[in-house]
């Protein structure tokens, strides 16, 4: 089932008007129409956006399968966002754990990419570790400011916005591990976006 095949059908399941779902992921009705019929490839922050006005996963709407006890996945499941506004690329790696409450993903960003990531929901820990490249993780409570070479981590609580920041000359590997599975529900990937001047005040 393709991405707004699955909106469409999931938004028509909630009863919820094209106009509703536009303003719950804040994004123009006339938009979401074009995703739904498939005229436009959403952007990782509009489809993020979208499936959070849907309350659900984003990888509840890119067609994976239930969740099994033993299953190889491989690069022809993985499924891939590319953000066209900075090149960032997202690579979903665990949809059969999603139900758990966990998620494992992998970023790749291009070099002097940045992306604002919006809080997830309290009770969520996220891990990321850098797998090649240098990456600057900045969380705007608190003010905490990291950074991570190649095979370095952190782990922080993701229930205050964030900013991710390619700081090397050179593409930037990070892996990613959403965990809510110790609140009882599955984490929900916030919308991420490109930093803005307000953030970069913040932050």
């Amino acid at each position: 089932m393709e991405f707004g095949e699955a909106v469409r059908r999931r938004r028509t399941e909630m009863g919820l008007s094209l106009g509703d779902l536009a303003d719950l992921a804040d994004v123009s009705k006339a938009m979401l129409s074009e995703i739904e019929t498939g005229k436009k490839n959403p952007t990782l922050r509009v489809a993020c956006s979208i499936a959070g006005g849907l309350d659900c996963q984003l990888s509840d709407l890119l067609d994976v399968e239930p969740d099994v006890r033993f299953e190889k996945l491989d690069d022809a499941r993985c499924k891939l966002l590319i953000d066209p506004t900075n090149g960032v690329e997202r690579h979903l790696l665990s949809p059969p754990m999603v139900q758990h409450g966990v998620q494992v993903l992998m970023f790749v960003f291009p070099p002097g990419a940045e992306v604002f990531w919006n809080a997830d929901g309290s009770g969520v820990i996220e891990h990321a570790t850098c797998i090649e490249g240098r990456i600057r993780i900045e969380v705007v409570r608190g003010g905490e400011v990291v950074e991570l070479g190649p095979l370095e981590s952190v782990n922080f609580p993701a229930d205050a916005d964030h900013l991710f920041s390619n700081i090397s000359e050179q593409p930037t590997r990070v892996f990613v591990v959403l965990d809510s599975s110790h609140r009882g529900r599955p984490a929900v990937m916030r919308p991420m976006r490109a930093p803005t001047d307000a953030d970069r005040g913040h932050a």
